[in-house]
């Protein structure tokens, strides 16, 4: 009974493996054909796909300009108060604390007061925050820019003279402004200065 034994299950391991040997016979050409099948179903996808790298061509394009006309028709608010800039800037060519003086097309900044108009100094008024405006029109930059260092009369009643400096205090501007009934402050003329002298 003993030698019966062993050679039953003797008998079953060998159809086990024979059985597992068939499988992998039949599996591993089966596993190579659908990798091979995949790659040449997957291969001309890609290739189809393949992006080609676009080169920059620059476009050259002409656009034709007509020159600008000039005229001596000046802006309106500029040409009232021409002579008295002119003025101001005559006498103080020979000032060495002036570096450049500018005057550009300025228009004046929208008001919200009402006339007649009187000059406030008060920094707590709405005439100082609108005359901070007119000073950021006219310097190009804004409040938190700059610091006003003194305001005083202009050339008469309803004008004034701002004294300001950026916060760095690399330049420092004298800003004419002049009210303009019924609109606001007007800048008239930028002065860029060596020392801020009042």
């Amino acid at each position: 009974m003993s030698s019966i034994e062993p050679n039953k299950r003797v008998q079953k391991l060998r159809r086990v493996r024979s059985g597992n040997y068939f499988y992998r016979i039949l599996l591993i050409p089966l596993l190579f054909g659908i990798i091979y099948l995949g790659i040449k179903i997957a291969l001309p996808i890609v290739n189809q796909q393949k992006i080609e790298p676009n080169t920059a061509k620059a476009k050259i394009t002409t656009i034709a300009q007509e020159p600008k006309q000039m005229t001596d028709i000046p802006n309106p608010y500029q040409a009232k108060y021409r002579e008295k800039v002119n003025e101001i800037i005559k006498d103080s060519i020979n000032d060495e604390n002036i570096i450049e003086s500018t005057v550009k097309e300025w228009t004046p900044n929208k008001t919200r007061q009402i006339e007649p108009h009187t000059v406030h100094y008060s920094h707590k008024s709405q005439d100082f925050y609108e005359m901070e405006e007119a000073v950021s029109n006219a310097i190009s930059l804004t409040k938190e820019d700059y610091s006003v260092w003194h305001i005083e009369q202009g050339f008469d009643q309803q004008s004034i003279k701002v004294y300001v400096a950026t916060n760095d205090l690399s330049y420092k501007y004298v800003v004419y402004l002049h009210w303009v009934v019924k609109e606001g402050w007007l800048p008239i003329l930028v002065q860029e200065v060596n020392e801020l002298k009042y």
